[in-house]
């Protein structure tokens, strides 16, 4: 193999990894937005638990206190 050879062969390797990169960084800008819509859902849903406890906690109260018979 020739010095030229050698250098487009390693020019054509820097290229492909050059795209591989720019592949993965494409996909990390995806996945980083998944991510945050996964959070947010999340926190959405933890919300909605904390108010159901709430609810549940309260009607526990409720059925707790002794009824006054008429």
């Amino acid at each position: 193999m020739s010095a030229v050879d050698k250098a487009l062969s390693a020019l054509k390797s820097v290229m492909t990894v050059k795209d591989q990169l720019d592949l993965l960084a494409r996909d990390m800008t995806g996945l980083n937005a998944r991510v945050a819509a996964l959070a947010e859902a999340h926190g959405g849903l933890r919300d909605r638990v904390s108010r159901l406890e709430g609810v549940i906690q309260g009607a526990a109260m409720m059925n707790a206190r002794p009824r006054l018979e008429e």
